[in-house]
């Protein structure tokens, strides 16, 4: 990913038809504003970060694995004083319940333990705090399912590739190794139901793209 930062969201745009930032906007609507601390696990570049401040009312600290993908965040969001964290998702570096909003946009899917992942966003999550996952699905319809493997594998590569002038064994080619791995939308609603509750999902396109908002539950 570090190699195509230049090109990352332009791309992004094409492939996914451009439904990634209408899911988004989706999902930011879904949480209806917040307040408090704020936590964005996968800041890439700093797309989200801003459209993320836009409905949240406090500071926001972006968190990435990337060296170079925190620094084009930290330039690109200079006006808006976010904090920046290298860490993994399977490892966060921050106390249990810290956080009011915790969001994961098109990143959960790169993690090599979702368990795990999931785990660690649900436990930095405060009583009564909101998650929101936006992220390629992987339908529960084995027809669709299927359609959308074949999308990934062959037709993203040259999509991506010719929008930024790259061969087929470009970044993009990745991609379906991640897709591979993630677990069906269903699935993925099962492991948020493990540390939050209220759990609502919307799907478009057949079930490509998920959009999902939980809260965490109030221990009285």
């Amino acid at each position: 990913m570090e190699e195509i930062i230049g090109e990352y969201e332009t791309v992004n745009h094409v492939i996914s038809l451009y439904q990634d930032d209408r899911s988004r906007r989706l999902g930011l609507r879904l949480v209806k504003g917040s307040r408090g601390v704020g936590l964005e696990l996968g800041s890439g570049p700093g797309n989200f970060s801003r459209l993320v401040s836009a409905v949240h009312s406090g500071p926001i600290v972006c968190l990435d694995f990337s060296d170079r993908m925190l620094r084009t965040g930290m330039t690109r969001n200079r006006p808006h004083g976010f904090n920046y964290v290298r860490a993994v998702f399977e490892a966060l570096p921050f106390r249990d319940g810290v956080f009011d909003l915790v969001t994961a946009s098109y990143a959960l899917r790169d993690t090599l333990d979702k368990p795990k992942a999931f785990s660690e966003a649900g436990s930095v999550t405060a009583p009564g705090g909101r998650f929101l996952l936006v992220d390629i699905g992987k339908p529960d319809n084995p027809v669709f399912r299927g359609f959308m493997g074949l999308y990934m594998r062959f037709v993203v590569p040259i999509m991506g590739g010719l929008r930024a002038g790259y061969g087929y064994r470009n970044p993009w080619s990745l991609l379906y190794k991640t897709y591979d791995l993630l677990p069906s939308n269903n699935a993925l609603k099962g492991l948020m139901l493990r540390h939050w509750e209220k759990v609502e999902v919307r799907e478009s396109v057949f079930g490509a793209m998920i959009v999902a908002v939980g809260t965490k539950p109030v221990v009285v």
